[in-house]
């Protein structure tokens, strides 16, 4: 071969000019690798969670940490858990929580942990249509052990620090009254009555203990309407799916008819269910079935004097309560999340009330409490005539609203509060019982448009349950070990991403030049 063609060669092979050859000093390289042979690589060798559970809900991680570098940790270090809507920890995810891992992991060790953390109140960004929320951990998370491998931290892979979890709600309890007795049918003020009642669970979901709400209202008056006075309640025991619970009480009538059912001696007696609306947050709780259902009807007679002559109710001085200005902690919500409500409730009148409740409800918009949702119940133990009392209290938006319930807008809403919400107090005035907040913006955590609230089943419906595949039971069954310490170490190494392939490419070549130009000027030259 010519010298020209020789020189042509080389043209073609490093470009048209000067072929400059410019070496790096290998010592660095060497040093640096010499080091990180000696430094320890952590990376999340087991993670696994339960297979469903609803946004709110405190669940158990249990997983693994394991040394597979060259060097000893000898500090404690953290591993944070995040909750995101891909498979991946990103700007996205939310923070959930932190373990702390005791100083003292060997090289080739593990060590199990286990703790618990509460899923986001609502949806976080960039979740898929499945209902599918990711769990990740990143071991190290605040970067206080020196590694060889960094990359590792997290983003190894389902199994290793990342657990898959399908969203789906508890499923609903719906209590009913089936039957309602009463005797005696004829009573008198400050007389006792009796009262029975069957209490139906008519769903999948179990019912907890509750307490059932006993009303008087006057025969052919609206149930609702204003004119419902409670008399008493009963306590209803724990209720499972589809089963009934039988429960009674003796109820002390007032020794006087209460202010709104005076005039008359006809009553409709109701039976409510969830009257502290633990299974069922809609208010207000109306009977439905009807009479020999969930009500009854009772006649109420003033008592007799001894000449044959009726007492006339003497009422004396009374209490007026007044609800003062509502004041929310914020002009914007999220659902799912804790806020803080401030309000005054004045006793306008003449007379202490005694203890008496006060009662927290959203409404839409128009501030229309004939369809709202309970938020939460004060109970005030008195308050003597001319004095207020501030109430601040911590209310919680549901992250899900009952099966057909839609409020007049989700995106707007308003805080009503209500003084003696259940009329067991006699008053001089009614009207002032309740006050309304200004309009606040209802959100879903990372919405910026609209939202919309998810509903909970049907209760009668049963909800599918996603068993684990036989790959998540084998995870499960390794977590498990892991929280005992009985899972050994991997028996080879967790990347990240997979190792990179061999390429034996002009162009693979060239980039790890000058190490190779060696071996490539002879081959190709």
């Amino acid at each position: 071969m010519s010298q020209n063609r020789r020189s042509a060669g080389r043209r073609r092979a490093w470009g048209r000019g000067p072929i400059i050859l410019q070496y790096d000093s290998l010592e660095k390289r060497e040093v640096l690798s010499a080091a990180a042979q000696g430094l320890p690589d952590l990376v999340g060798s087991s993670f696994v969670t339960v297979q469903n559970a609803d946004w709110g809900d405190s669940v158990t991680a249990s997983g693994q940490i394991t040394n597979q570098g060259a060097g000893d940790v000898t500090k404690p270090f953290n591993v944070a858990i995040y909750a995101s809507g891909r498979a991946a920890i990103g700007r996205a995810s939310v923070y959930l929580g932190e373990v702390t891992i005791p100083g003292g992991l060997a090289a080739g060790q593990s060590v199990p942990f286990t703790t618990t953390v509460q899923l986001p109140s609502s949806p976080v960004p960039n979740m898929a249509q499945n209902g599918i929320v990711h769990l990740d951990i990143k071991v190290d998370s605040q970067q206080q052990v020196a590694e060889s491998n960094e990359r590792n931290n997290s983003g190894v892979g389902p199994g290793y620090d990342e657990s898959a979890i399908q969203i789906s709600p508890a499923q609903p309890a719906l209590l009913k009254t089936a039957s309602v007795g009463v005797y005696p049918t004829s009573a008198t003020w400050g007389r006792t009555l009796s009262v029975t009642a069957q209490i139906a669970n008519a769903s999948y979901g179990a019912a907890p203990a509750t307490r059932a709400q006993v009303v008087l209202t006057p025969v052919g008056i609206l149930q609702g309407s204003g004119s419902d006075v409670t008399i008493g309640s009963i306590k209803v025991p724990a209720v499972a799916a589809w089963q009934t619970a039988n429960i009674e009480a003796n109820i002390q009538l007032p020794a006087i008819p209460p202010l709104l059912l005076s005039g008359t001696t006809q009553y409709t007696l109701s039976v409510l269910p969830d009257a502290d609306f633990l299974t069922n947050p809609v208010s207000p709780h109306l009977a439905t079935g009807g009479i020999g259902v969930d009500q009854a009807v009772v006649t109420v007679n003033l008592p007799v004097n001894a000449d044959g002559t009726t007492t006339t109710p003497d009422y004396g001085v009374l209490p007026d309560l007044a609800t003062g200005t509502v004041t929310v902690g914020s002009s914007e919500l999220n659902w799912g999340k804790s806020f803080q409500v401030q309000t005054t409730v004045q006793n306008m009148g003449e007379a202490d009330p005694g203890p008496f409740r006060v009662r927290f409800l959203l409404v839409g918009p128009s501030g229309n409490t004939t369809r709202s949702i309970f938020l939460g119940d004060a109970t005030i133990p008195g308050l003597a005539p001319g004095y207020s009392q501030p109430i601040n209290q911590t209310l919680t938006l549901p992250s899900r609203l009952p099966d057909g319930v839609v409020l007049d807008s989700v995106g707007i809403g308003k805080i009503v509060v209500v003084a003696d919400p259940e009329n067991a107090l006699n008053e001089t005035f009614k009207n002032n019982n309740t006050a309304t907040s200004a309009p606040i913006t209802l959100r879903l955590l990372g919405s910026n448009g609209s939202t919309y609230v998810p509903n909970y089943p049907p209760p009668g419906q049963l909800l599918p349950v996603n068993l684990p595949s036989a790959a998540k039971n084998r995870r499960a069954a390794t977590a498990a070990q892991a929280a005992k310490g009985l899972v050994a170490p991997p028996t080879k190494k967790l990347y990240r991403r997979p190792l990179p392939k061999i390429n034996n490419s002009v162009t693979h070549q060239l980039s790890v030049f000058p190490k190779t130009v060696g071996d490539f000027i002879k081959k190709y030259i």
